[in-house]
Order: structure tokens, then sequence, then C-alpha cells
């Protein structure tokens, strides 16, 4: 790592500006996304991706449909990713986000988990939340449960960043109704974890007065209690 510093660290600046860039986006790199957050003349890019190709830092992995870089190395991108500053690193993933709307505005969900990541390490927390809720459930579509739970759990701790009202509410009700039945998948439908989702859901419909979403929530509830062979609380 010292080594990959200090070879990252003799770049010319603005070589070393579009490889931080480029880890940013994350260890493949579309030439479309990097050139709408560069903060390079258009004109400049081609030379200085060349000068970074020929250190080792990147390749070409593709030219069609579109052409895309890749970091030589695994341990190439993290270190030029830790060597950026937290604001600034949180500039570019916020941009990144606008730059992947703006690119692929007519297929939004394709994007949800790039969209999702960005979103997040942005601090970009209602973008955060849609997008790790669209990509969440996606994870579920193709059974993907343990990689659903991690980006359910991001949502929920997105919201917690977000002022606290009616909407934010229904929607942190939302996110565990989604959340109950893949941590059922995960863990059992005994699982203290399972319990924990549904109470808090409960306790929040009980806070909003709100009984529209009470019945997965009660559902739940029934299914631990079940599962656990507490039948007098099942029953009730």
């Amino acid at each position: 790592q010292a080594v990959l510093a200090a070879r990252i660290d003799r770049l010319a600046p603005e070589q070393k500006r579009l490889l931080q860039s480029a880890a940013v986006i994350g260890k493949d790199v579309p030439f479309a996304l990097l050139k709408a957050i560069a903060d390079l003349p258009e004109a400049d890019l081609p030379r200085n991706l060349a000068s970074l190709q020929a250190a080792e830092f990147l390749y070409e992995t593709s030219l069609f449909p579109d052409l895309e870089y890749t970091f030589k190395h695994a341990l190439t991108h993290e270190v030029a990713y830790q060597g950026l500053l937290h604001e600034r690193r949180r500039a570019l993933h916020m941009r990144i986000v606008e730059a992947i709307e703006h690119l692929h505005s007519a297929r939004l969900t394709e994007q949800a988990e790039q969209l999702a990541h960005h979103a997040f390490r942005g601090e970009v927390w209602p973008k955060a939340v849609t997008y790790l809720r669209q990509a969440g459930a996606k994870a579920v579509a193709r059974s993907g449960y343990q990689e659903a739970t991690s980006l359910l759990e991001q949502a929920l701790s997105a919201l917690a960043h977000l002022p606290v009202n009616a909407e934010t509410l229904r929607e942190a009700i939302e996110i565990r109704v989604e959340l109950g039945p893949v941590l059922v998948a995960v863990k059992g439908g005994a699982s203290p974890e399972v319990e924990r989702v549904y109470a808090e859901a409960r306790d929040l419909c009980n806070r909003l007065q709100d009984t529209s979403r009470l019945f997965p929530v009660l559902w739940g509830l029934w299914y631990v209690n079940f599962n656990r062979g507490r039948f007098q609380a099942a029953r009730e």
C-alpha cells in the first residue's frame, strides 16, 4: 500500500485527480461516466488516460458497446480511493449519481445497485433510500436474500438521516415490511432479528395511528411466535 501510495503521489496532479475520480466510480470505470465527473477538459482525457495505462494503473477492458477501463489491481483501486479526503470523496459520489441519472435516464432501474452505492456514500439520503429499496427488491427477485438484507438495512440507516415526519415514518414501516420476509429466509422464522423488525414496525404503526400496513406486521409477529412455540402470544 505504501509503495502504491508513493507511486500515485508521483503522478502529475491532473493524472492523480483523474485516477482518484476513477477510483470513486469503482474498479470498473466506464469512460462516459469518467468523462462526466472528471475535472479535466475533454481534449486532455485521452492523453492522461494513456499515461495511467502506461504506468499500469488502468487498462482498457472494453471498446464495444462502450469504452471501459479497469484498475490493474484491486489494491491499486483501494489505495487511490483511500487517498481522497472525505469531503472530496463524498462530492464525487454525489456527482456520479447525477451523471448516472443523466446518462441512463430511460433505464434507471437497471442501474439501481450502482445508484444505491454512490447515493449512500455521497450522503444523498433521499435518493439513497429510494435506490437501496429498488436494489433490495431486485436482489429478492433473484433470491439474493443476504444481499437484500444488507441493502434494506442500509436503507433504514439512510432513512435515519432524514427528518422525522409522517412520510418518513411510513417509509420506515414499508422498509421493515420488505425486510421481514428476507430475514425469515436468511435467519429463520423464530429469529430475534425478525421479531425486532416486526415489533419496530408495529410501534411505528401505533405512533402514526395508521392501521393501513398493520396486517403484514401482525402476521410477521404471529409467525415468529408460532415458530417459537409461543402459541398464546401467536393466538393474540
